[in-house]
């Protein structure tokens, strides 16, 4: 035998330190694998919880979007049933100081004009006067029509127009026992006014026709 061949006992110690290297390779491989097995499991279910906490705040989120769009739009309802009150109150109190002027005792018996106020149209130019006819402390039906003319300044100069003429078939009539409201459409004109004039003239002869003059700057808008 050569002295160089190792003996029986040495290979069976080298035999059994490959045996350990390979099983502790095996078991390594082993335990990196459950390893990673459990990592995976555990970030599947972090995804999971993820995936369900997005659709939790995604379905909240939906949910207070559609309370907030009721809330504003209960709240311009109740903000629009508010104006529309408030509308309704003035008119009657409106109403209200219409029918004691009518009714005073410091009234004169007639007709006149109570108020005269003005509507403006988007781009802030006054596109008609609301002229409100009253009969004082009468109790009978009174008709007739208005006539009305703007007085004022127009490319420099002195002017003067008759937007309705009493006398025209088509001048706006009324047709009341106490009071009616009507409507005049001015002219869409760069015109500069001072002072409208108001012509009534009643059917019959029970009242007077007159004339009034409003100064254009106490004319309020509507």
């Amino acid at each position: 035998m050569s002295i160089f061949s190792p003996s029986m006992h040495a290979m069976r110690w080298m035999l059994a330190l490959v045996a350990v290297v390979v099983a502790a390779l095996a078991g390594h491989h082993v335990g990196a694998k459950r390893e990673r097995s459990l990592l995976a499991t555990e970030l599947s279910a972090h995804q999971s919880s993820v995936a369900e906490l997005e659709t939790n705040y995604q379905q909240q989120l939906t949910q207070l979007r559609a309370q907030r769009d009721v809330a504003d739009a209960s709240n311009e309802t109740l903000q629009q049933q508010l104006k529309e009150i408030k509308a309704q109150a003035l008119e009657q109190k409106s109403i209200q100081r219409l029918y004691e002027k009518i009714e005073g005792s410091d009234v004169s018996t007639g007709l006149g004009i109570d108020t005269v106020t003005r509507v403006d149209n988007d781009d802030g130019r006054p596109s008609e006067l609301h002229v409100t006819v009253v009969q004082a402390r009468g109790r009978d039906r009174v008709k007739g029509q208005i006539g009305l003319a703007l007085i004022g300044e127009k490319d420099g100069t002195n002017w003067r127009e008759v937007v309705v003429d009493v006398s025209d078939s088509d001048a706006p009539r009324f047709d009341m026992r106490f009071f009616q409201t009507l409507v005049v459409p001015l002219p869409d004109d760069d015109i500069l006014i001072d002072i409208v004039e108001i012509e009534v003239n009643p059917d019959g002869n029970r009242h007077k026709s007159f004339s009034y003059e409003a100064a254009w700057s106490g004319i309020l808008e509507e």
